[in-house]
């Protein structure tokens, strides 16, 4: 029986990596945005599936969003604990070949009864644009554009996922 859902998995996955386009369907999203897709591994009858590419990045991007849930901040700190190099260039990359400029946006933290540290989702923000800057993005594709507001939802104390957001065009 396993190895029956073991062997339709790899079909499946076979299938998919060969369209090129990912027909499968990412595990749900922890950021509580919609249709924000992330870099986080997707999951298939429970077994780990690859990250996004490359291509399906740049395709959520045009979409208008792409959740780095890779990446987590320190507790109470603007410093990224974990995301790697790699995964930074990759980003980088995938935001020079879509279209648009774009913005970082960290959601802010709070804990129960408490208001949203905005000051630390924007200092988190900025520390992310850095990073990725550092790792080959372009500077005037993303921008640091002070007229969007912070993400309307709040994150619970360590569950913050930063979000890469294009800027509408007027």
């Amino acid at each position: 029986m396993w190895f029956r859902i073991l062997l339709l998995a790899q079909v499946l996955l076979a299938t998919s990596s060969s369209r090129g386009s990912g027909s499968v369907s990412p595990a749900p999203q922890s950021s509580g945005v919609d249709g924000c897709a992330g870099t986080q591994p997707r999951v298939l009858l429970g077994l780990v599936v690859r990250p996004l590419t490359l291509e399906q990045m740049v395709s959520e991007l045009e979409r208008g969003c792409l959740a780095l849930e890779e990446v987590r901040f320190r507790a109470g700190q603007d410093t990224i604990e974990s995301l790697s190099p790699s995964r930074f260039a990759l980003v980088a990359r995938a935001l020079g070949m879509a279209h648009g400029d774009y913005r970082v946006t960290v959601p802010p933290e709070a804990a129960r009864g408490w208001p949203p540290d905005t000051l630390q989702a924007r200092r988190r923000g900025t520390r992310l644009r850095d990073e990725l800057l550092h790792y080959g993005a372009s500077w005037d594709r993303l921008v640091d554009y002070p007229g969007l507001p912070v993400p309307p939802h709040v994150a619970p104390l360590g569950g913050a996922v930063p979000m890469l957001v294009r800027i509408p065009e007027h």
